[in-house]
């Protein structure tokens, strides 16, 4: 048999994304009894809603059934939102009445860009005005604009040499448990989640955050509020001492918010705010007031805080901060602890601290590569059968050759040299996080709470009062 030609690095990395590439098979439609036949590609399994008798699609797939197979009112996607569909007949009460994306009233407690460090561009006030398109994991415009592959190399050499020459210190590898989590571990299969909840927990604990049974504990980026569920047991509060804050700019189902309710006479005051967090006005939102209508202590938390949703609420924090000061409240913040992730997604207008940039010499230009840049530390790096959020977020904005293991990258460097120059940017943007709690007199660190192997994107920010 005659040997293959001998490959350039590149053609092996082409081909081996040829193979990665390969679609599965699609298997048999399911037989069990009115489960949708819609086939949900991205996570490799038929939609789990069931249809009706007469029908083999759910009512959200509705619109694959072939005409054929009998008369149906024509569905259409929803204009607010159009990941769903609806009965054109019944469009007009689903729009006033019905669709969870209608445009509402604002709430109390919305206040429009109140976090963000800059004004925003035109372009990105008009692509926020878009719902479907906010809501969903679509990269923005501006950020996929950058292409650092397009750098000159004298340019991408001067950038990488500015992010070398910035200290940070060392970081401390802190792994803990908690264990009001260790109950379910023996179910599940993928325990990465549970071990950074655990951890989480285990550091709040650690830091006294866990003490005040009457503090109010907000979860920015929340979902369905899976890190308070935990939380709430781990506070021991059981006469409903404690309230809960769930923040997230999406509606999802399975939320816990009943359960964080309690179970006892006397129920835990439990508010959900469906908001972006750069609109968000803290001091306006109810929970934080107790029976007594004094403000609570704050307690804020997060696993996994995309980007700028990191930077947005440091701000949404300090500002809080700062009304309460104004107001004679000295100490308004017990606690803060954010497991921080895709880097790639900041944006110089919502960094908290663009005096920090100025004072290491990066404009918002630098700023932006210096963002895309950080994304060099995880690419290519995490196995195909992970399907999440913080995955789907890593690859967003990859560059097609940042994927090459080999020294044929446009920079010129190696995979190993890249991760190393893809950390070191996430922690100059962090050190930047840090040095801007300080200034509100707050002690901040930043830790590894879970080992690499766990998540790649496994460093917390730390932040006590002074």
């Amino acid at each position: 048999m005659p040997k293959e030609p001998h490959l350039k690095p590149s053609e092996i990395v082409q081909r081996k994304k040829k193979k990665q590439k390969v679609e599965q098979p699609i298997p048999p439609p399911p037989d069990k009894p009115q489960q949708c036949h819609y086939y949900v590609t991205r996570k490799r399994r038929y939609c789990s809603l069931p249809a009706k008798l007469t029908n083999k699609y759910c009512g959200e797939h509705l619109t694959q059934q072939e005409q054929s197979e009998g008369d149906l009112a024509k569905r259409i996607p929803c204009p607010y939102d159009n990941s769903h569909t609806v009965y054109e007949k019944d469009l007009e009460n689903h729009m006033k009445t019905k669709c969870n994306s209608r445009p509402r009233e604002p709430d109390v407690y919305h206040d429009l860009n109140i976090n963000c460090t800059i004004p925003l561009s035109i372009e990105e006030l008009e692509f926020q005005k878009n719902i479907y398109s906010h809501k969903q994991m679509h990269a923005q415009p501006w950020i996929t604009r950058v292409q650092l592959s397009e750098l000159s190399k004298q340019e991408l050499d001067s950038l990488v040499n500015k992010v070398k020459h910035i200290h940070v210190p060392e970081i401390e590898s802190s792994i803990l448990k908690h264990p009001v989590t260790e109950s379910k571990r023996q179910n599940l299969k993928q325990t990465k989640h549970l071990d950074q909840q655990s951890s989480l927990l285990g550091h709040m604990k650690k830091e006294g955050m866990l003490d005040n049974k009457e503090a109010c504990f907000i979860e920015f980026g929340a979902g369905k509020g899976e890190l308070s569920g935990y939380l709430k047991p781990a506070v021991e509060e059981i006469n409903g001492e404690a309230a809960y804050v769930l923040v997230d700019r999406k509606l999802v189902r399975n939320k816990v918010d009943n359960t964080l309710l309690g179970q006892g006479s006397i129920r835990s005051t439990v508010q959900r705010v469906t908001i972006d967090i750069k609109d968000l006005n803290l001091s306006k939102v109810q929970a934080i007031m107790n029976k007594n209508d004094k403000k609570r202590k704050v307690i804020a938390l997060s696993k996994h805080l995309c980007g700028s949703a990191t930077d947005i609420t440091l701000k949404c924090l300090m500002n809080y901060v700062q009304h309460e000061q104004d107001n004679g409240n000295k100490s308004p913040i017990s606690g803060i602890i954010i497991a921080l992730c895709c880097h790639q997604l900041c944006r110089y207008e919502m960094y908290p601290n663009t005096t920090y940039l100025e004072e290491n010499q990066f404009n918002k230009v630098d700023f932006a590569r210096l963002c895309k840049m950080s994304s060099w530390a995880i690419c290519g790096q995490r196995p195909q059968e992970e399907n999440d959020q913080e995955d789907e977020h890593a690859t967003m904005t990859q560059e097609d050759e940042d994927n090459d293991q080999t020294t044929g990258h446009y920079s010129g460097l190696d995979h190993f040299d890249r991760e190393k120059i893809g950390y070191q940017c996430k922690r100059v943007i962090d050190m930047g996080r840090v040095k801007y709690l300080e200034q509100f007199g707050f002690n901040v660190k930043l830790v590894y709470y879970v080992d690499s192997v766990t998540s790649l994107e496994n460093c917390a920010l730390i932040a006590t009062p002074k």
